[in-house]
């Protein structure tokens, strides 16, 4: 630990003769939630096995690290919209009957670490956090690649979701493979990039999941692109490292949504970009067209993934789209579904319309926010949970608090003190 500390202590220096700085309870909060599923899958797989109600405890932790930071600088909005969302779920759990936990913390994340991002974090803190996480993700991500034989030994992520109930024993279709079911591309379909010189290998780097690296390389990708132009050397590394994680990932998904985010960076498109609020309901509109105008299947393909989410859509009823009934079924890849059942429509648009209304600081938080719009928007239709994922998912909103609190990267002038001249 000294070593991590070392590092930390030089990116985000402690200023002389004060406390603990929150900044470095950020880091550490930031850094736990993006590595805690893989050091909780090395203690299943080498020291003792971990339930599911482990990782509940680890994500509960983290969540009172951020409400032990954000106590002394909570605003009255932040409780405002807290308290709303906490009523509104519990509401639904009387209508419902039954209490759905998953609810509450998918909610939590984006409140909680957007409060982190605006309270404590700005441009600069994110940037050099941001930098260390790449790295980070990056030095895994080839040690996976390249010594495949110790990582497993490492890392048996089989067996760690089948610990928690996401997978079944005997479904490990890999001969010999301790990897997840989705880091090997079965033959006949085979990785889409760089098939010759990788194989079916599809790295997962710290998140132990090919998508979540690729979402991850999304997230780094649309901030480097939010950057201004004097700023070209940030947006190019962060660029590079998001297309070398989706080149290790074979992520088809973020592949599709960088090529995208490039090309509105490119486009003379306005700063706000606000018609961009409307990117949700297209994609579900565009779902719900596929599904009645074009006949199809389910396959391991975009369209076909596709064309499920949207007969998935067509087939849900008001209670379903109301968040009344449905809420604990699982849809597999089916985001919007997902999102509609357990929230409800009411609670997505009040959400939704919330994220919208937040004050950035200048045209890079403007650029952020429709760029990851875009992402959410698409992320739904092909996955089911990754959006809320901890592992990214508190990454990306600390990532809006901070471009909603850039006003913060210009300290405010010294008070004057009895001991200190005025020149009035």
């Amino acid at each position: 630990m000294p070593f991590f500390t070392n590092i930390r202590n030089s990116i985000f220096p402690r200023q002389a003769g004060s406390p603990v700085p929150a900044e470095g309870a950020v880091f550490w909060i930031l850094m736990v939630a993006l590595v805690y599923q893989a050091v909780l899958c090395a203690i299943h797989t080498n020291v003792h096995p971990i339930s599911v109600a482990g990782v509940g405890l680890t994500e509960g932790a983290i969540y009172i690290a951020c409400l032990a930071v954000l106590i002394k600088r909570i605003r009255l909005e932040f409780v405002a919209v807290a308290f709303l969302v906490a009523a509104y779920l519990f509401l639904m759990a009387i209508l419902r009957n039954q209490l759905d936990p998953k609810g509450f913390r998918d909610v939590m994340i984006p409140i909680l670490f957007y409060g982190l991002g605006r309270e404590i974090g700005n441009g600069k803190y994110a940037d050099r956090l941001l930098k260390m996480m790449v790295l980070l993700v990056l030095a895994f991500g080839f040690f996976e690649l390249f010594f495949l034989d110790w990582f497993s030994r490492v890392f048996n992520i089989f067996s760690y979701y089948v610990s928690q109930g996401n997978l079944a024993a005997g479904s490990n279709w890999a001969k010999d493979s301790v990897l997840g079911l989705n880091g090997i591309r079965p033959e006949g379909i085979g990785r889409t990039i760089l098939p010759s010189l990788i194989g079916n290998h599809r790295v997962s780097s710290i998140f132990l999941e090919p998508v979540s690296l690729g979402n991850f390389a999304v997230i780094i990708a649309a901030w480097g692109l939010s950057k201004r132009r004097d700023e070209f050397k940030e947006m190019i590394f962060f660029l590079l490292a998001a297309a070398t994680m989706i080149t290790l990932s074979d992520s088809r998904y973020g592949m599709i949504t960088v090529a995208a985010l490039v090309v509105m960076r490119c486009l003379p498109l306005t700063k706000a970009n606000t018609w961009l609020i409307v990117m949700p309901f297209l994609s579900v509109t565009l779902l719900l067209l596929l599904a009645t105008v074009f006949g199809g299947h389910y396959s391991d393909s975009v369209l076909g993934r596709l064309f499920v989410s949207g007969k998935t859509l067509s087939n849900l009823d008001l209670g379903m789209i109301f968040g009344l009934d449905g809420f604990n079924t699982s849809f597999g890849d089916m985001g919007y579904p997902s999102l509609l059942t357990r929230l409800g429509l009411l609670l997505c648009i009040f959400l939704w319309g919330a994220f919208w209304m937040l004050k950035m600081e200048d045209e890079r938080g403007n650029r952020f926010r429709a760029y990851i719009t875009l992402y959410m928007s698409l992320i739904l239709c092909v996955s089911g949970t990754s959006l809320f994922a901890l592992k990214t998912a508190g990454v990306l909103w600390f990532l809006v608090g901070c471009a909603a609190g850039r006003a913060k990267d210009t300290l405010p002038a010294r008070p004057l003190t009895a001991s200190q001249p005025s020149n009035a």
